[in-house]
């Protein structure tokens, strides 16, 4: 029991809680008939017949399947290593977030399988936050129109206002909220907290199996023979760090003038190791201690005279010494821009690197493993390396992962949403909310060997 129950108890104050189940199946690549090795899908994917990029709409299982996202050759007789990621976001889609890896959307259920095929990225929104069809958690909200399974009275007919027909909600049985758009805003304004709800925790449970088979070629005939059959994966609890906002007065405007860092980066600020420079596997077009001349077959600096090694080197190698973030695939330009325009909120910031600008870097399977957290963009809440045995039977043959995120706060939402045009409020509650902006991402990094998980789990959340 937590010490905010300890004291609604001894007050004898009695708060409604509910909890929501993060979702338990998922959509993963189409599966074909006997594993090949195929040549394309980032040369790395170990699947059937059809394309392993492809995902099926509706066709939801009950386990998510891990994808490669490196593979290459270590040593003779094509000797190789492969990275395989498998990842879940707390929450459904908020739409575009940077901040967040490029999760698969979950279309209606219903949709038809196979109508609208969508590339497989390994990483899945995992739900949990908030359940807009959950009755008793409207019942929790203070702004939100009560079920009438949830009333003592109801009145049948049609909706007032409306051309929808059915069992029509009472005017007296929610009187505690306003019914206009005007009065909501200037309750919301004087209490940010009006409708609200409480937030404990995300509790989930993962249990994670090696499945590939190592005693079967995958076209080469090799395979990963590098590495035994126990695979190494480390598992991640990660939080986007949100930018602090720091506030000033124009005295000449009288207008506030807001600035803030810039959102983290997924796609190119998850990692920072000092040990990784760019002149080397991080971007293979920059070359530490280059020769001395082109003409030789060097990279450097192009002179013809004595004095040439004083003078500065090509363009590919000035950065060579440079140490920059970089994520699962891309890595910032060394090269960012300040932004300098004065009336910008993020003025004196490092800009993020475009997208025609990032860096494919080729860091290894064994690099990206043991890659250091860059934690001045994303808190770290668990980090933890375990082996799977996919060869042998027992303990070691799967892993139990029990995943619990904090919240313990207070969560406020922007009551019910505008009725078309007029002034009057709809049925609907706006169930975005309004200051959780950093969603928990649960990674995990397995080295050599393909993983399945299955899933279960839930929020606990009550009345404030």
């Amino acid at each position: 029991m937590s010490f905010r129950s300890k004291v609604l108890d001894a007050l004898d104050i009695k708060k409604d809680h509910v909890r929501i189940p993060v979702y338990q199946t998922f959509l993963n690549p189409q599966e074909g008939g006997e594993a090949v090795q195929t040549a394309d899908a980032e040369n790395c994917y170990f699947g059937g017949t059809d394309d392993p990029k492809v995902v099926v709409v509706g066709d939801y299982k009950p386990y998510a399947v891990s994808k490669c996202i490196k593979k290459q050759t270590i040593g003779p007789n094509n000797r190789s290593e492969r990275l395989e990621v498998l990842g879940f976001v707390v929450g459904d889609d908020p739409g575009s977030a940077p901040q967040l890896p490029d999760a698969i959307d979950r279309p209606l259920l219903g949709a038809a399988v196979g109508s609208t095929p969508v590339n497989y990225t390994g990483i899945h929104y995992l739900g949990g936050l908030y359940d807009s069809s959950n009755r008793k958690l409207a019942h929790m909200r203070k702004s939100a129109i009560k079920d009438e399974s949830m009333q003592t009275m109801y009145q049948g007919g049609v909706i007032p206002g409306s051309a929808l027909s059915g069992d029509a909600i009472i005017q007296h049985t929610h009187t505690d909220w306003p019914a206009k758009k005007d009065e909501q805003a200037i309750l919301l304004n004087d209490n940010p907290m009006a409708d609200c709800l409480y937030y404990h925790k995300t509790q989930i449970r993962f249990l994670l199996t090696g499945i590939d088979d190592i005693t079967k070629s995958y076209g080469t005939g090799v395979m990963d023979q590098a590495s035994n059959h126990r695979g190494t994966v480390r598992m991640l609890v990660l939080r986007p760090r949100t930018p602090s906002v720091r506030t000033r007065v124009d005295g000449t405007t009288n207008s506030f003038i807001i600035n803030h860092d810039f959102m983290p980066r997924w796609d190119t600020q998850l990692f920072y190791d000092k040990g990784k420079q760019v002149g080397g596997k991080i971007d293979r077009n920059s070359w530490p201690h280059t020769e001395a001349s082109t003409s030789v077959g060097g990279t450097g600096q192009n002179t013809t005279n004595s004095q040439g090694y004083n003078i500065q080197p090509l363009s590919g190698s000035e950065y060579s010494s440079a140490v920059v973030t970089y994520g699962l695939t891309k890595a910032e330009h060394p090269n960012r821009t300040v932004d300098k325009d004065t009336s910008s909120t993020t003025f004196g910031h490092f800009e993020p690197t475009p997208s025609s600008d990032r860096i494919d870097h080729e860091l290894t399977a064994t690099d990206l493993l043991m890659s250091k957290i860059n934690k001045q963009k994303f808190a770290v809440l668990h980090d933890e390396v375990f082996t799977l045995d996919s060869l042998h039977h027992g303990a070691a043959a799967q892993h139990i992962a029990n995943v619990s995120i904090p919240y313990y706060k207070k969560v406020k939402f922007a009551g019910r949403k505008q009725q078309g045009t007029g002034e009057n409020l709809s049925y609907h509650t706006n169930d975005e909310p309004m200051n959780m902006s950093s969603r928990p991402i649960v990674l995990f990094l397995s080295y050599n060997q393909k993983i399945s998980a299955s899933v279960e789990g839930w929020t606990a959340i009550s009345e404030c």
